[in-house]
């Protein structure tokens, strides 16, 4: 943001929020976390918590928010709490048994509106997906509901924000780097199966106040179901996915609902597998430029390289393959059918339906870098056992691009 748009901000929150007093809190807690607040605050996120939240001119404590993934995921709750005079109050990651609120007194000569913005960027750089693991609780699949969030830990966290009538929990999220963005709201389950085997990752709920220090287990609603199904299932997205639909929806999904729900799943999934990629070549950057290393500890070895989500992103294709050969026939009108076929199909597809394809999908390599690849070709790439998980090769090595083996010439673990 150039300091002209920050001096115009400014300029509005001081007309629009009056200074506060000497010592004031964020904000001045007027209610209580309980049932009642927790409904008013999933109807909110259903009505409230749009895409354009942050890209808002008419908000001007939030316009121009700077955000990751992490960020929007805590200032849905914390835009609620303040909006409503609710406490807000998370763990303090770098004072463990302390925890953080809005009763903070850092900004107390500031007007309120500005106090909030601090707060907001202040939460963001002292919170992360890591965090909120210890914010929030598992809970019953049954029991999702708009205002929970899906956490990757140290990966990426969703925010729900609709349950639709086929039982879809549909969600909104940001991503990196951090910057002013649109969220971006996609109509289908987050593309992730609990994995964690301490139960740190899926559904989750935020803990209220009153609870923030108590463990997860004692929360009210807290679950374990989703790690024990996923294990049962063997991590099957598609098998995971259809269990949800069912516990969650009024009807069945049509074949064309399920088929546009996996594809786009699949669109997110392989996009994400770019931020993993930027990582690694930009850690590796760092490190030979500052330490004069050329290679990766051990432990920044696992950190960064991709064995299992390359073999997860292969269970996928794999999984959305099985979906489609149970269908059987789609009707040739069908977008989804035809995405569908052109992604899966042995022989070349046309021109023009790859082009459809494309236009729905299409997979950024690496971030901030105009390079993207069909998912078809992804896909033909993870099959011919191309795609290199190694955290050292190349770029084109690592999409598969390059289809001679990459010779190693650092440890690998």
């Amino acid at each position: 943001m150039n300091k002209f748009n920050l001096s115009s901000l400014l300029v509005i929150l001081l007309l629009i929020f009056p200074f506060g007093s000497a010592s004031a809190a964020v904000w001045v807690d007027e209610n209580v976390w309980d049932n009642n607040w927790e409904n008013r605050y999933r109807h909110w996120v259903k009505t409230q918590w749009t895409d354009d939240i942050f890209m808002n001119p008419a908000k001007p404590i939030y316009y121009k928010y700077e955000n990751d993934c992490a960020d929007a995921s805590y200032a849905m709750r914390l835009i609620f709490a303040f909006e409503n005079k609710l406490p807000f109050v998370v763990n303090n990651q770098m004072k463990p048994g302390k925890t953080i609120s809005n009763q903070m007194k850092t900004w107390d000569k500031l007007p309120v509106g500005v106090r909030v913005r601090k707060f907001l960027d202040y939460i963001a750089d002292v919170t992360s997906t890591t965090s909120l693991r210890n914010d929030t609780y598992p809970v019953a699949l049954s029991d999702i509901k708009p205002g929970d969030v899906y956490v990757a830990p140290g990966v990426h966290s969703y925010q729900i924000v609709e349950i639709t009538e086929t039982g879809i929990a549909e969600v909104m999220a940001s991503t990196t780097p951090k910057i002013a963005r649109f969220l971006l709201r996609t109509p289908s389950f987050p593309f992730y199966v609990p994995d964690d085997k301490k139960m740190r990752d899926g559904y989750r709920r935020f803990k209220q106040p009153q609870n923030i220090r108590k463990s997860a287990k004692s929360q009210p609603g807290y679950s374990e179901e989703q790690f024990r199904l996923a294990r049962d299932l063997k991590f099957d997205y598609v098998a995971f996915t259809d269990v949800i639909a069912k516990k969650l929806g009024k009807r069945a999904e049509r074949p064309d609902e399920k088929t546009t729900r996996l594809l786009l799943a699949l669109c997110m999934y392989a996009n994400d597998r770019s931020v993993y990629v930027y990582d690694a070549l930009w850690h590796l950057q760092e490190i030979r430029k500052k330490t004069g290393r050329r290679c990766m500890t051990r432990q920044e070895y696992d950190g960064y390289s991709t064995p299992g989500r390359d073999k997860r992103l292969g269970l996928f294709f794999s999984s959305i393959r099985t979906h489609l050969d149970r269908v059987g026939r789609f009707d040739p009108r069908s977008r989804p059918a035809r995405w569908a076929k052109a992604v899966f199909a042995i022989d070349e597809p046309p021109v023009g339906e790859l082009k459809h394809l494309n236009d729905f999908c299409m997979v950024q390599m690496t971030l901030g870098e105009e390079l993207y690849m069909p998912l078809r070709e992804l896909r033909k790439n993870l099959e011919g056992g191309h795609l290199v998980s190694d955290p050292h090769a190349p770029l084109q090595y690592r999409w598969g691009v390059v289809k001679t083996p990459y010779k190693a010439t650092c440890p690998t673990y």
